[in-house]
């Protein structure tokens, strides 16, 4: 499962879990990436679609995810080696 967030649409990080348990997909670890954009204007959906896959695909190749923020569900930032 994947989610698109603008920083604006971000609260607390309990408040993400209160929202993934919702969906009834029970998770371990979250990975975060961040999308600066250009000249001050947020990445358009196209490129944020484009990246939410090449990271779902990286999962799914067992690649590194050195590259991206990983939490366990506590909010405790994991490490991956």
């Amino acid at each position: 499962m994947c989610v698109d967030k603008a920083a604006e649409e971000l609260g607390s990080f309990s408040d993400l879990v209160k929202e993934s348990e919702k969906t009834g997909q029970d998770w371990h670890i979250v990975l975060v990436a961040g999308l600066s954009g250009i000249n001050n204007v947020a990445p358009g959906s196209a490129e944020v679609d484009r990246s939410l896959k090449m990271m779902m695909k990286t999962v799914q190749n067992g690649g590194d995810l050195s590259r991206f923020m990983a939490f366990n569900r506590g909010g405790e930032p994991v490490q991956f080696s």
